[in-house]
């Protein structure tokens, strides 16, 4: 018998499956909560300002957010992590997402959300739609607290791909059967390595090599509730916010 048909179906999280960041949004949780070592918290403010400025690549902001945990107890991020998806990112879940990963689910694929966003805040998502696997940038834990050595690859770009592959690997899945649903053009690795590609929100430049490629483009809108209060974390909702 042969486990899922061999069929994957993949998620990326931030500004799809999302309606914002979950790295981002983490690493905001755990800055206004004052969880952060204090030498790495003072760091924070300087580091959003280089991106601001093209000084930092979207890649060096990925392996921010797991390094930002750095001295801290994984048992304590973990925690961390589940209040701050109840209070912030729970709400975030897009309905097209939620729709096709229930499809995916019923059609007895195997389904994937990854992202290079913290691997405790990814597996909060993960867990909430009960999917089979979340993949997330992974930093070494030693004697049970957090280091700032991230475990390879990075999940991002060709990260990404490396890190989906392995795990088509493990579970004998073939990616050119499979599903890929992202808004990233970082993405573009991992796209080619699908049979379905799906571009969910594409910014005008990654719609444009959507359309030239035949890949197919879909629209997920937040789920809207009115009379809700503000989130504070909207201002994090992504590294481009």
């Amino acid at each position: 018998m042969v486990p899922f048909g061999r069929t994957a179906a993949i998620f990326d999280v931030d500004d799809s499956l999302l309606d914002g960041n979950a790295g981002t949004i983490f690493t905001w949780y755990l800055y206004s909560e004052r969880v952060m070592r204090p030498e790495v918290r003072s760091r924070i403010p300087r580091v959003i300002y280089e991106y601001a400025r093209n000084r930092l690549t979207e890649q060096d902001m990925v392996e921010v957010g797991s390094r930002c945990q750095q001295g801290l107890y994984a048992d304590q991020v973990k925690a961390h992590a589940h209040v701050c998806f109840e209070r912030h990112l729970r709400k975030r879940i897009t309905s097209g997402a939620i729709r096709q990963i229930r499809k995916h689910l019923l059609s007895g694929h195997f389904v994937v959300i990854a992202s290079g966003s913290s691997q405790y805040i990814i597996d909060e998502v993960g867990r909430h739609l009960r999917v089979h696997a979340a993949v997330g940038t992974r930093t070494r834990i030693v004697d049970g607290r957090i280091t700032d050595q991230i475990l390879p690859p990075v999940v991002f770009k060709d990260g990404k791909r490396a890190a989906v592959e392995a795990l088509a690997e493990r579970f004998d899945l073939d990616l050119t059967r499979s599903f890929l649903y992202s808004d990233s053009m970082a993405d573009v690795p991992l796209f080619e390595a699908v049979g379905t590609p799906v571009v969910v929100n594409p910014k005008a430049p990654f719609r444009a090599v959507a359309e030239k490629r035949g890949w197919e483009i879909v629209t997920w809108k937040e789920r809207n509730r009115p009379g809700v209060e503000p989130d504070l974390a909207d201002e994090w909702g992504s590294w481009e916010g």
